[in-house]
C-alpha cells in the first residue's frame, strides 16, 4: 500500500500531467520574456530537477533526463515525467520508511513539500508564458489543475 507521501506525490504529477495534456502543442513555444524558458522547457526543468535528485540522493532510481537546451515534444516529456514520477514514488516510499531522505536536512514530508512547491512554481511560469503569449486555455484547465481529485476525471 502507498503511502500518503507516495499518493500526495502522484496527485501532484497528475497535475503536471493535466496541464501538459491540456496544452495545443503549438503552445509549448511560449514564453514569458526573450530569455525565459519556453513552456517545454519549463516540463523539461521539473523532470531534470527530479532526475537530479534522483543521482544525489538514490542513485539506483535514477532515470535519463534531457539535455540542456532540450525543447521536448508533448510525448517526450509526458514520458519522462511518468518515469521519474515512478521513481520519486519509489524513493518517497523508501524515504516514509526509512524517515529520513538522503542530503535532505528534515523529514520526507518537508522534502515533498519542496517538490511540490517547485513543480508548481513551473506550472504557474507555464500559465504565465501561455497567457503572455496572447493564448487562452479553458477555466476547467487554468482551475482543473488545483482541483486534484477532479484533474484526473478530466483527463479520462
Amino acid at each position: 500500500m502507498a503511502s500518503d507521501l507516495v499518493e500526495a506525490w502522484r496527485m501532484s504529477n497528475e497535475a503536471n500531467l493535466f496541464l501538459l495534456e491540456s496544452l495545443p502543442k503549438d503552445f509549448l513555444g511560449d514564453r514569458y520574456g526573450s530569455r525565459t524558458r519556453t513552456v517545454a522547457a519549463q516540463f523539461a526543468h521539473i523532470h531534470n530537477t527530479r532526475v537530479r535528485w534522483l543521482k544525489h540522493a538514490a542513485p539506483k532510481l535514477a532515470v535519463d533526463g534531457f539535455p540542456k537546451g532540450a525543447e521536448p515534444t508533448k510525448a517526450q516529456l509526458k514520458k519522462a515525467l511518468q518515469s521519474s514520477e515512478k521513481a520519486i514514488a519509489r524513493f518517497l516510499d523508501e524515504a516514509d520508511a526509512a524517515g529520513k531522505v538522503r542530503h535532505w536536512k528534515g523529514p520526507p514530508t518537508t522534502f515533498l513539500g519542496y517538490l511540490i512547491a517547485h513543480e508548481a512554481h513551473h506550472r504557474g511560469l507555464a500559465m504565465v508564458a501561455v497567457r503572455m503569449s496572447d493564448h487562452k486555455l479553458p477555466q476547467e484547465v487554468v482551475y482543473g489543475q488545483w482541483d486534484w481529485g477532479k484533474s484526473r476525471s478530466l483527463r479520462g
